[in-house]
């Protein structure tokens, strides 16, 4: 997130937006994201970022930007073909950092409709400032009635962020530090330092990553790769860094109630920048490979920040 700009930050939610129904439990937490028809045609979104969605610098998470963005193309994907669809690959670009608090709009243009894919475009904004922007593909599957992706009551119950317990970690996995808040709900992240050097990341994917199939939101597996691949950056460098592009192409399915693992390698590595790769993965199954930039930033201080992972 390359550009600092000033974003209002406001507690009412516009007149005319109302909460998406048919979300899936993880949307349902971390959310309500909100829709209302546009005088141009299509919808306008908007979400409200909140401390929840905070990552370890105290602005908003790129996984919740993602995943805000991932949702809200598949409505439209929805409602334009009347069809069930699945992301295939996401290019997101980050260009300015999002204040906790902030309400942030979107906007999906859909470029192309075949018989069985969309190629879409997106950008997440606050006025005139464009904090996000990406292109994606879906996949479409058998008919299905959009009614239901219509608002409707998106409120979840007090006991769904606490009811959800998180299983412990394999023998030899401990968890990062300074995760920030949002990790307590897509992850958190562990690693464990492999006897040939290098190590391996894993989260638990667990109920409440749902995303209404019964396979685990791409927003999670989005979010848990590019945290591995920023601390890969951080570990080599011992320098902040912060995601400036990422592409995911999505592989397979990732399954509930399972232990998930993913690895980062650095491909190239200037002063200013570090290219990153990643793959995710449960056992011998590939669900997601990531190709992203980095700005690297000031050194850590070591007084506030232990060890990353090289």
């Amino acid at each position: 997130m390359s550009e600092q700009v000033e974003l209002r930050q406001s507690h009412d939610i516009p007149d005319g937006y109302q909460p998406i129904a048919h979300n899936g439990r993880f949307v349902d937490c971390i959310g309500p994201f909100y829709v209302k028809s546009h005088s141009a045609g299509g919808f306008r979104y908007l979400f409200k970022t909140a401390p929840m969605h905070a990552n370890p610098n105290d602005v908003t998470h790129g996984g919740a930007l993602y995943t805000f963005a991932d949702h809200i193309t598949g409505h439209a994907v929805v409602n334009a073909t009347h069809r069930i669809c699945a992301t295939i690959k996401f290019k997101v670009e980050y260009l300015a950092p999002v204040p906790l608090g902030t309400l942030v709009e979107g906007a999906v243009e859909l470029v192309r409709i075949t018989r069985t894919m969309v190629f879409l475009r997106l950008r997440l904004f606050v006025g005139d400032h464009t904090l996000m922007t990406a292109d994606g593909t879906y996949k479409l599957f058998a008919p299905f009635d959009p009614a239901v992706f219509f608002a409707g009551n998106a409120e979840v119950s007090e006991t769904t962020l606490t009811a959800d317990m998180q299983p412990a970690a394999p023998n030899g996995f401990q968890p990062f530090p300074t995760q920030g808040n949002f990790a307590a709900l897509w992850g958190p992240t562990f690693y464990r330092r492999e006897a040939g050097g290098g190590f391996i990341n894993g989260f638990q994917a667990r109920a409440l990553h749902d995303n209404t199939n019964g396979v685990v939101h791409g927003g999670v597996l989005f979010a848990f790769a590019d945290d591995i691949m920023g601390r890969t950056s951080s570990g080599k460098t011992r320098r902040s860094s912060t995601t400036i592009a990422l592409n995911v192409e999505y592989l397979s399915p990732g399954p509930l109630d399972a232990w998930i693992e993913g690895t980062a390698e650095i491909t190239y590595m200037d002063e200013g920048f570090a290219f990153v790769r990643s793959r995710v993965f449960h056992g011998d199954r590939l669900l997601l490979t990531a190709d992203g930039v980095w700005r690297l930033l000031q050194p850590f201080d070591y007084s506030k920040k232990t060890e990353a992972a090289e």
